[in-house]
Parts: structure tokens; C-alpha cells; sequence
């Protein structure tokens, strides 16, 4: 998986390799592909080089006009579920408010009510925001993550968080939930996740 690429060329050549490399099942692309649209045909030229299935939320940085290419190379997942597998995969783009405006932030009401609509029990969410309290962290402002997204998480207990739009605040929580935030893809972070019996994640 891939958080926080913002049109890297560092990240366009560094993921494909690396799934060519370890050639997973699928591939994860948890928002902020784009930085502020730019360059305009990053996710093409990106989700057109990755040989595997992939699935993708746009993140904060990203304008919403980037879900119509998403849709059109058939990866958008924003909030949308799809089956992979034996696994469900539930999606959320954007942000929870924050103080910068940037292009795509969300209500955390509207949150709540889109992802409570198609959740399900042990899925695997793919959300560009953190829950709130897990790999959250900003030096001086504290927790920063979305709480509907935390709310979804006590209510649906899912398999797996993947998400990221915290730079700082890479990191992997293990338990009954696995939470892993890889931190950004722009400075050559991408994740690793092994979901089977159990959830074995780490951070490349």
C-alpha cells in the first residue's frame, strides 16, 4: 500500500517496482495521489504502470475531480465496497475538517452517515484519514484523526485500517484492529500487509 504519494516522481517510479518486486495480490493507494491536482495525469500515468489489482481513495490534497479518473481506470473505492477474494474492502477519500481548506475535506457527520450506510463487520477500511487516536499525532495540535472513522471502528471492529494523510505519524497498530499508517510515499514509505488467519503489516 501507498499513502501520501502528492505527484511524487520518487513515488511514481518507486511503486510499480516495488510491486512488481513483492508482487502482492492487490494494490492500496490511501489518498493524496495527486498534490492539489498536479501534475493532472499523475494517477493515470501511476495506476496505468501497476500490473495488479488496485483499489484507491483520493485524499485532502487531492480535488474531487479526481474521483472521475479514479472511476474511469476502475479503482475508486470512495465510499464504495468491493470483495476481493474472501475480503471486503470499504473506502473513504477525503479528510475530516482540518485547518488548512484544502480541497477535500468532509463533515464528520457526513463521514459517519456514508461509511455507517456501507460498513461491514471485520472488513478491511481503506481511509485516508486516520481513525482518531491512532497514528494521529502532530507535534502541538495532538490528535488530529477523523472521530467517525473512530466511531466506525468501535461499531464494525474491521480487520484493517489502512491509511494515511498524517505524515508524521507512521506507524503500524497491531491488535484485534491493525491500523497501519505507512507514512508518505512522496519520501519512499510504502506498506506491506499480509491478511490471512491474522494481519502481519510493516513498513518498507
Amino acid at each position: 500500500m501507498a499513502a501520501d504519494l502528492h505527484g511524487s516522481l520518487l513515488a511514481l517510479e518507486m511503486i510499480p517496482a516495488a510491486v512488481r518486486d513483492h508482487a502482492p495480490d492487490l494494490f492500496v493507494a490511501a489518498g493524496d495521489i495527486t498534490h492539489f491536482g498536479r501534475p493532472p495525469s499523475y494517477a493515470e500515468d501511476l495506476f496505468r504502470r501497476i500490473a495488479v489489482r488496485t483499489l484507491a481513495v483520493p485524499g485532502n490534497c487531492d480535488p474531487p475531480v479526481l474521483l472521475g479518473t479514479l472511476d474511469r481506470l476502475g479503482v475508486n473505492l470512495h465510499m464504495k465496497k468491493a470483495k476481493i477474494a474472501d475480503h471486503m474492502f470499504v473506502g473513504l477519500g477525503g479528510a475530516n475538517p482540518t485547518p488548512f481548506g484544502t480541497p477535500f475535506e468532509i463533515g464528520e457527520e457526513e463521514i459517519w452517515r456514508g461509511l455507517d450506510g456501507i460498513m461491514e463487520p471485520g472488513a478491511i477500511l481503506i481511509s485516508h484519514p486516520p481513525p482518531h487516536g491512532s497514528v494521529d499525532v502532530v507535534p502541538g495540535a495532538g490528535h488530529v484523526g477523523s472521530r467517525a472513522v473512530a466511531r466506525i471502528v468501535e461499531k464494525y471492529r474491521p480487520t484493517a485500517v489502512l491509511c494515511g494523510h498524517i505524515h508524521e505519524a507512521a506507524g503500524i497498530v497491531q491488535g484485534d484492529v491493525t491500523i497501519v499508517n505507512p507514512g508518505p510515499a512522496k519520501d519512499g514509505h510504502l506498506g506491506l500487509i499480509d491478511i490471512d488467519d491474522r494481519v502481519v503489516a510493516r513498513i518498507l
